[in-house]
């Protein structure tokens, strides 16, 4: 058991070393937004205010409006 537990605690301790190492990203001013032809959601739906963030009031409201597919 021991000789399992050696190299995974090797593994363990070691890749936390290199993560501490890695650059930081900035984080971004804006939300991520999907690029024209992107893959992605469509939150411009929801998001009546425009303000880049969908509330749960603004989801509660297309949800309510929107209903989907009924279950069988």
């Amino acid at each position: 058991m021991l000789k399992t537990l050696l190299p995974l605690a090797f593994a363990v301790t070691t890749g936390a070393a290199f993560a501490a190492d890695a650059p930081k990203k900035a984080p971004a001013d804006k939300p991520a937004t999907a690029e024209k032809g992107e893959a992605g959601r469509d939150w411009s739906k929801i998001d009546t205010n425009k303000d880049g963030l969908v509330s749960p009031e603004e989801m509660e409201k297309f949800l309510a409006d929107n209903p989907g597919p009924l279950k069988k």
